[in-house]
């Protein structure tokens, strides 16, 4: 049966088990100080380490790889706890070499992170400590990983700029196709509609305005050939009478001629009259005969010309008819060509954009190489620890001493709320219901003997055997 119990009752209960209690805090305080003066010291070194802001700066230079200080801060301890950093010094310094053969590098990393300790101080700087059983070990392992860290972040720094890099080459290439493929488009439907291209417009109305004029020429030249040929053909009636005419009467004269001569001799006045006469008339036959001829080349050569100009007239016609074919198709045409030009310059402004941003992608990544070697700066290089920095053997030893008493008092106080005994007349009368009559006391060998008697008024009276007598 349980029960509770004053302090004063504790203290009476510790004191009657003062030998198990003593032995229960001997014992514990033996095996606390044993656990505590066999755990291995463990020496700590710590390096504090600054990250540099970017230089040059945002405003001149477009970094692919932009992360901000604070943000480099906030991810700096998963970092360096990552197993990429951990592995390369494990390797590199032979680290735990028995977890490493026993269970492998993943049980080794765990227990490197395990002994690392990351703390951010300040807004640009954070401290990385690195506890180790040789002193020696924590110092160099605590000065070199900062080293690593350095070292695999400017991998991964430039690696993201080259896959930024690249991807702007990428799409570059891409956009080049399209640009390109745009260009032959446009090149092509201006090849198929050359002639009746918004740019050739005026162009095209000038040639209408040149051909109309040159159909007004052409129409009066037209004109006037055809009254010219028409003159010449009044007028060839007159001159084909004339002739005629003239070489009737140079015959009648030849036959007048021949008869004379048959009757007068050859220098007869007569003879030589007819002579004279035909003589002039043949000239005015020939003469004739030649205004004949100049008329009908004449009106050959303007019969020609008439032929000609109205060659030139059609052609003229077909040009006209052209260059308005062109002016009416010319819209249509200007509508088509606006749309083909806006994709192209849509597509041009996306190329060169990204030719821009591949241009600034490959300075950032040059600038990515030169400047993330100083990105961490470390200003307090880790020393040889002089003493373990745990564990804590005095308060160690304190804490084995609170546990030992704490466990003796434990056991004393259990043992004395689990015992039933009456052990005076105050608990007999507290946990029994009847009257208490007497109380023999534990004499411990003594002789003295106490009576309890009932004496007047219902009290009891206890009197020693000598007063009885």
């Amino acid at each position: 049966m349980e029960r509770g119990m004053t302090a004063d009752e504790l203290l009476a209960s510790l004191w009657r088990r003062k030998a198990l209690v003593g032995a229960i805090t001997v014992a514990v305080l033996a095996v606390g100080t044993a656990i505590v003066m066999t755990r291995p010291s463990m020496y700590e070194a710590s390096v504090v380490v600054r990250v540099e802001p970017q230089r040059p700066g945002e405003e001149m230079v477009q970094r692919t790889v932009s992360e901000l200080i604070e943000q480099r801060l906030l991810t700096v301890r998963q970092e360096l706890l990552a197993r990429p950093v951990l592995q390369k010094a494990i390797e590199e310094m032979g680290l735990y070499p028995d977890t490493v053969s026993e269970k492998g590098m993943e049980a080794a990393v765990a227990k490197m992170r395990k002994d690392l300790t990351v703390r951010v101080e300040g807004e640009t700087a954070f401290e990385l400590t690195y506890a180790h059983p040789d002193p020696e070990v924590a110092e160099r392992v605590a000065n070199r990983l900062p080293a690593l860290f350095s070292e695999e972040t400017l991998k991964l720094r430039q690696a993201q700029a080259a896959r930024a890099t690249d991807l702007f080459n990428d799409e570059m290439v891409q956009m080049g196709k399209a640009v390109s493929s745009w260009e032959r488009k446009i090149s092509q439907f201006k090849v198929d509609h050359l002639g009746e291209l918004p740019e050739q417009m005026e162009m095209n109305m000038r040639g209408l305005e040149r051909v109309s004029h040159e159909l007004q020429t052409k129409s009066e030249e037209l004109r006037v050939a055809e009254a010219r040929r028409s003159d010449l053909a009044r007028a060839r009636n007159a001159v084909d009478s004339e002739a005629g005419r003239l070489e009737a009467a140079e015959n009648g004269l030849t036959r007048a001629l021949v008869n004379a001569r048959t009757n007068w001799t050859e220098d007869h006045p007569e003879i030589k009259r007819m002579e004279n006469e035909l003589g002039a008339m043949t000239v005015q036959r020939k003469e004739a005969e030649g205004r004949l001829w100049a008329e009908r080349a004449e009106r050959a050569r303007v019969g020609s010309l008439i032929g000609a100009i109205q060659k030139d007239i059609v052609d003229l016609q077909q040009k006209a008819e052209v260059y308005q074919s062109r002016l009416n198709n010319t819209p249509r045409w200007a509508h088509e060509l606006a749309v083909m030009n806006r994709d192209y310059e849509v597509a041009r402004t996306k190329y060169q954009s990204v030719v821009s941003r591949k241009v600034e992608a490959e300075i950032a990544q040059e600038l990515e190489a030169k400047t993330s070697k100083s990105l961490f700066n470390v200003i307090s290089p880790a020393g040889v620890p002089a003493t373990p920095a745990r564990p804590d053997r005095l308060t160690g030893m304190l804490v084995v001493l609170l546990v030992a008493l704490g466990l003796g008092i434990l056991t004393g106080a259990v043992l004395e709320m689990r015992d039933d005994s009456l052990r005076d007349g105050t608990e007999v009368r507290q946990r029994l219901t009847l009257p208490v009559l007497a109380v023999v006391p534990d004499m411990q060998g003594k002789t003295e003997r106490r009576v309890l008697m009932p004496s007047q008024g219902g009290r009891n009276n206890v009197s020693s055997p000598s007063s009885l007598n």
